[in-house]
């Protein structure tokens, strides 16, 4: 039962993270749409206009935001499915979450500040979240028997 327990942490953290990311990236482009013409859905032309024209301060925070408080909600979610900080989890979780941070570094040109920023947050946002859900289940009264 441990073991399914765990398990399920890790695919729940990953589900939640997700989802964080995608809301914040959805209200990214509500807060900032990109200019007619330019179809995020075409890699080639988006990658251009990233090129020519760079995103705005505040789109790249709300990345940051989507990146990190992902990251924070899978090790959130994990912790408090897993009853406890499963801090091994939550470096994989960073891991995941950074491989994927990485993956988007190299297709889209970013500025140095945000690289830097994007790749330093994944594994200790993780961290803090599951610490922070681990420590909510932990708190948590025992059950009457």
């Amino acid at each position: 039962m441990a073991l399914l327990r765990k398990i399920l942490a890790v695919v729940l953290g990953i589900i939640a993270g997700s989802a964080f990311n995608m809301a914040i990236v959805t209200l990214s482009h509500v807060a900032f749409p990109l200019p007619k013409g330019v179809d995020p859905n075409d890699m080639e032309a988006f990658q251009a206009h990233v090129a020519a024209h760079g995103l705005p301060l505040g789109a790249l925070l709300m990345v940051l935001l989507a990146h990190a408080g992902g990251s924070l909600a899978s090790g959130f979610v994990c912790g408090l499915v897993a009853g406890r900080p499963w801090y091994a989890a939550a470096v994989g979780l960073g891991i995941l979450w950074l491989c994927g941070g990485v993956a988007m570094l190299l297709v889209l040109p970013a500025p140095l500040w945000f690289a830097v920023a994007d790749v330093v947050l994944y594994v200790p946002a993780a961290l803090l979240g599951v610490f922070l859900g681990g420590a909510v289940t932990e708190s948590k009264p025992p059950k009457p028997a």
